[in-house]
């Protein structure tokens, strides 16, 4: 082959190009301009036109390719790999290169797969990202909550309790929580309370220092960590555990931490668990929070 620039050598915008898949080709040996025929995608030049022969193509090996008509001495290599956060969306063949996408729970940006932002408690997923644009998230509006971290799950509505009593009415953060009086009398309002504190401690800003001081206080152990996630996983597995006398003495122990407005919240929690016990309990006189 003589010198050519790859301009030439692939398909250019010239209408006797593209209508008649030919190109103008000087033979080295005559120095003889020619109109030798293109190869088709998938092929490659294997020997060039002469004025007695055609333009001889052959197929692409594999891992190979050329993807439009083309007077190339070689093919292509399929040279897109993908690995880590791009999986395979087309394999490579003899007419196009390996084709690669971002994995699921990612997109494109910069060339790069970036993670979908994760949507915190209290906010959902406006729009769900896929693998060209990020998820989008929204604060839940009034009368909806997002209980978990997700980048797809969205906003939904409040559970109606209907005729059953609201042990404690729902946030962005968490559901109405609902409650017959036959399930208050079965030890319902307990577990109640140690379902809603663990996603509560998640949605207070207590200082690191306070909470790792709270969790060595409940657990009776050294742990001293600034990983915030690992304190609240502590603070849920007592919770599950706790004896009911322990659950109830709550707010005095925070009290005692100087953790007063996490005091009174919960303070205010265990007095509308008591008012719904106390309205139940003229039907049903053994209900009580305590195990």
């Amino acid at each position: 082959f003589p010198p050519v620039t790859m301009f030439l050598l692939l398909v250019s915008g010239d209408a006797s190009t593209v209508d008649h898949h030919t190109i103008e080709y000087e033979d080295g040996d005559t120095g003889e301009t020619l109109l030798c025929a293109l190869c088709p995608p998938g092929t490659y030049v294997s020997s060039p036109c002469t004025r007695i022969y055609d333009t001889v193509c052959l197929p692409c090996p594999k891992e190979h390719f050329t993807e439009v008509w083309n007077f190339l001495p070689n093919c292509l290599y399929c040279s897109n790999i993908c690995e880590g956060t791009r999986v395979v969306k087309e394999q490579c063949s003899a007419t196009r290169n390996r084709v690669c996408e971002c994995k699921e729970g990612h997109y494109s940006q910069d060339h790069f797969c970036v993670p979908h932002t994760q949507c915190p408690p209290g906010m959902g997923a406006k729009s769900i990202g896929n693998t060209q644009r990020n998820t989008q998230c929204q604060k839940c509006p009034r009368g909806t909550f997002s209980a978990k971290t997700s980048s797809s799950a969205p906003c939904i509505k409040h559970t109606n309790c209907g005729n059953l009593h609201m042990l404690f009415p729902g946030r962005t953060w968490h559901d109405n929580i609902c409650s017959s009086c036959a399930n208050l009398a079965n030890r319902g309002g307990l577990k109640a309370l140690r379902d809603i504190l663990p996603h509560f401690f998640s949605h207070q800003n207590i200082e690191l220092s306070k909470l790792n001081r709270f969790v060595h206080s409940v657990r009776r152990r050294d742990q001293h960590t600034r990983q915030r996630k690992l304190l609240l996983n502590s603070i849920t597995e007592w919770i599950a555990k706790a004896p009911a006398q322990h659950l109830m003495a709550l707010p005095k122990r925070l009290q005692s931490m100087d953790l007063h407005s996490t005091a009174e919240k919960i303070q205010r929690m265990l007095m509308r668990l008591d008012k719904k016990v106390s309205e139940c309990q003229s039907n049903l006189p053994e209900v009580s929070l305590s195990d």
